[in-house]
């Protein structure tokens, strides 16, 4: 296929699909209103975004043009929507993870992708991480790159490249102004608590959905 560019509303709701798909299967998959509420979470994410529905819609249709995401004609009444991205970039479990992970929650550096990408399938080990991270920069089209360590930086970070290069380096700066810098290990230990905010905030989007459809 031909190089992907995705806009910043693109990868955030696709990479929100993913990560519902593997965290709350039972809600999977998702309406419009449900995919939006899951992209502007307050909680791990960076940036915080706050689309709209139509801006959620909009990007639904791109990413369909793009075979990354379809609808699901056996969902109900209701549209909901399903994520493509690991079957249309050809990505290994671990390898999806680490990257939807990116998209998520912005630069990351190698402890903190290990530890936020577990609770969606991936690496278990510093190995797996590193063969996850080659399978995403050897390709034609490379799906993250290492950014040059930061002054007052601990170690490097990794950040996706599905939005482009110019993109990447700015969500790299915002990153850096946004946040004071902290040890990978102490950012690690809060990442399983942001995973499960993140799904019961989930499950609250959907039962607050179903109750305005059946009042």
């Amino acid at each position: 296929m031909t190089d992907l560019l995705l806009t910043l509303a693109e990868a955030r709701v696709l990479a929100a699909l993913f990560e519902k798909s593997v965290a709350t299967p039972q809600y999977y998959p998702m309406t419009v209103n449900a995919i939006m509420l899951a992209a502007n979470q307050k909680n791990a994410r960076n940036p915080v975004t706050s689309l709209t529905e139509g801006e959620v819609g909009a990007a639904l249709t791109r990413l369909e043009q793009d075979k990354l995401a379809a609808r699901d004609d056996h969902a109900g009444r209701v549209p909901k929507w399903r994520q493509r991205m690991q079957n249309q970039l050809l990505l290994k479990p671990a390898s999806v993870a680490v990257l939807a992970t990116l998209m998520l929650r912005g630069p990351q550096t190698a402890a903190e992708l290990r530890a936020n990408a577990q609770g969606l399938g991936g690496p278990a080990d510093a190995d797996s991480l590193a063969a996850a991270i080659a399978d995403l920069e050897d390709r034609a089209q490379p799906l993250l790159m290492l950014l040059p360590r930061a002054q007052g930086q601990s170690a490097t970070r990794y950040v996706h490249l599905l939005c482009g290069a110019a993109q990447a380096q700015a969500a790299a700066a915002r990153s850096e102004a946004a946040t004071p810098a902290h040890e990978p290990s102490a950012r690690a230990a809060v990442a399983e608590l942001e995973a499960r905010v993140a799904a019961l905030e989930s499950r609250l989007a959907e039962i607050e959905q179903r109750l305005l459809q059946s009042s």
